[in-house]
């Protein structure tokens, strides 16, 4: 133990060795409060998006094959609007309003711009003040673009089956395995695969990037052709 003269003494003349409060002893929790808590892990889904080509008839035919594949005779229907900031360090970020009562979300997620079944890496949370957050963010990084859409939700066992009207766009679909920790990549991707042939999706209708790229891919060119 260390210790310090007192400048007072007692009353006998001597000078009392008083304890010095050790620094390096002091749990530094009682200042900062507890320790922060670990990082979560990225939410891992395998994804395939696909156009579907044939208009409202065959989309209609996909809603068909969705319902008998899940027992459910209406899935559930979402309106969403999707906002899309600049992510200077890469991915994608998005604010998706949704009709309450739920709740908006912020989402980023990571994934490779390929045809065919591919891992995506993202985070969310949900947001109570979306308008007040849009305005932050537009302020910070920038704001792409937004993109509407009606999107028909079914779940089959671990994968969300989408059936998305897009607003300017058109028809598609989307699978998203989720994969649960233990899993790897090739099970989710065999997952989606073979949900691929049960919809009917040719390889020729595959996606590589977001509804949101091809958004933007319409509307410049739409443009250039209008000059």
């Amino acid at each position: 133990m260390m210790y310090r003269l007192c400048s007072l003494t007692n009353k006998n003349g001597v000078v009392p060795a008083v304890p010095l409060i050790n620094l390096m002893s002091i749990d530094v929790r009682h200042k900062i409060g507890p320790s922060m808590e670990a990082t979560p892990a990225d939410q891992r889904n395998v994804e395939i998006k696909a156009r579907i080509p044939g208009g409202s008839e065959d989309f209609a035919r996909r809603l068909d094959i969705a319902k008998k594949l899940t027992g459910s005779q209406t899935g559930e229907l979402i309106v969403q609007r999707d906002v899309f900031f600049e992510s200077p360090l890469g991915g994608r970020l998005k604010l998706r309003y949704l009709q309450p009562p739920s709740r908006s979300q912020l989402v980023y997620y990571d994934r490779p711009d390929v045809a065919g079944p591919k891992l995506s890496c993202f985070n969310k949370i949900e947001v109570d003040e979306p308008a007040v957050l849009e305005k932050i963010l537009g302020q910070t990084n920038g704001i792409l673009g937004q993109l509407d859409k009606k999107r028909h939700l079914f779940i089959h066992e671990q994968t969300r089956i989408h059936l998305d009207e897009v607003q300017d766009l058109g028809h598609f679909m989307e699978f998203e395995v989720c994969l649960r920790p233990e899993q790897t990549l090739e099970e989710g991707q065999t997952i989606a695969e073979q949900l691929a042939k049960t919809f009917g999706i040719l390889e020729a209708d595959l996606m590589t990037g977001s509804y949101f790229d091809a958004l933007r891919e319409t509307l410049d060119c739409a443009f250039y052709n209008s000059l």
